[in-house]
């Protein structure tokens, strides 16, 4: 996705620059965010920075880094690290974000080293900045995300409803295959369709046969459905979590004008703005 205004790679820019200071402190302070990802912390978030930036994910796939799940549990995980600056570290065994403790004395344990006050205020700081920036940045990557995928298992929710119609009568006999198939050619999903006609296709179908189809096609609705409720709670969630960060964000808008910063600014300020009108912030219009 390119970037699509000033204002937006304003922002940008500023997200690079908390990223590059959370990743030198995280860095020497072996804050992690899991046992599986090495690298500082920060990372993790940026990496949706880089996947909009670069245009190397499609925003409205189901498992893009941009998917409106992702983005939500990110927000998620932001807004609450300000409580929890740096959770638990020890450099010795590069355990990961954790509150579990290591005794003195286990095999390969030591004594946790802890950062300063004036850097763990620093850390919340420079995170809370940061977590602004990301609910602007990302607010319109997950509505079309979310818009998107809705309708596509709206789509399929029709096809497969339109399916079962076709079944019905073919079991009924009030239809025969040769009218199925073409039927068939009105269902959009090429997967589906396809899959159908080559059932109808091999022979004259047992009543069981049908019946099974049937099965099959309501397992399907079955998925859809729980992948729709899914989707709409990420959304949801966004939208509370993006509204909620908004609610300490003045200051942060007024501090970006006085240093000068203002397509950042102006950008945050359009974000702020939409989500108040109920638009970009999880709302399926």
């Amino acid at each position: 996705m390119a970037i699509g205004s000033a204002e937006q790679g304003a922002i940008i820019e500023l997200m690079h620059g908390k990223y590059q200071q959370l990743a030198s402190i995280e860095g020497e302070w072996g804050i992690r965010l899991s046992e599986g990802d090495m690298r500082p912390r920060v990372e993790h978030f940026h990496d949706a920075v880089r996947a909009l930036t670069s245009g190397s994910d499609d925003i409205y796939a189901k498992n893009s880094r941009l998917s409106v799940e992702k983005l939500a549990y990110d927000l998620a995980l932001l807004r609450a690290i300000p409580d929890r600056p740096i959770g638990y570290i020890n450099k010795t065994t590069e355990k990961s974000f954790s509150t579990a403790l290591v005794k003195q004395g286990e095999a390969g344990a030591g004594i946790p080293k802890m950062p300063p006050a004036g850097v763990r205020a620093e850390i919340t700081q420079l995170y809370r900045d940061y977590t602004v920036f990301f609910a602007a940045l990302f607010a319109e990557v997950a509505d079309r995300n979310f818009k998107s995928r809705v309708d596509t298992i709206d789509g399929t929710v029709a096809d497969v409803g339109l399916i079962e119609q076709i079944l019905e009568q073919l079991v009924a006999g009030k239809m025969s295959n040769q009218q199925a198939m073409a039927e068939m050619n009105h269902v959009e999903r090429d997967d589906l369709r396809e899959r159908i006609q080559q059932m109808l296709a091999r022979k004259q179908l047992t009543g069981r046969e049908k019946q099974e189809a049937l099965a099959m096609l309501a397992q399907i609705e079955q998925g859809l459905a729980k992948e729709k409720k899914q989707v709409e709670q990420s959304h949801l969630s966004y939208a509370t979590g993006q509204l909620a960060v908004y609610e300490d964000a003045k200051d942060t808008v007024k501090r970006l004008a006085s240093q000068g910063l203002n397509l950042a600014g102006k950008f945050l300020d359009n974000a702020m703005q939409q989500a108040g009108r109920g638009q970009g912030r999880g709302r399926s219009n």
